[in-house]
């Protein structure tokens, strides 16, 4: 149960960042809303998790920030998911690239 658990929060704080970037160029494009959502449920993340996130979606409140320091013990899956998400609309904006740069510096293992 506790690796459940534990995977749900490492999953969560995936979706999290994963929403910064979606917001990163000022707006959320469908195909990311779509993306995100589709990701949550694959990856099993709790229906109120799920909930939250869609919530998250439909606001225009800036995004809650992720748990860096969890997301650093498995920084290829969230690059992955990263990528994933800004190849999701066509589009790459300069904000995101910024973003994804200032990603790989934060999570790198010498930090």
């Amino acid at each position: 149960m506790a690796r459940r658990a534990a995977e749900d929060d490492f999953n969560i704080e995936v979706l999290k960042l994963m929403l910064q970037l979606a917001w990163s160029d000022g707006r959320i494009d469908e195909r990311e809303a779509g993306l995100l959502l589709g990701s949550a449920r694959s990856w099993g993340v709790p229906e109120r998790e799920v909930a939250a996130l869609k919530k998250a979606l439909e606001s225009n409140a800036p995004p809650p920030a992720p748990d860096l320091a969890l997301l650093r013990d498995r920084p290829d899956e969230v690059f992955e998911a990263a990528r994933a998400l800004i190849a999701s609309d066509g589009q790459l904006q300069a904000s995101e690239q910024e973003m994804l740069e200032e990603l790989r510096i934060i999570l790198s293992p010498e930090r």
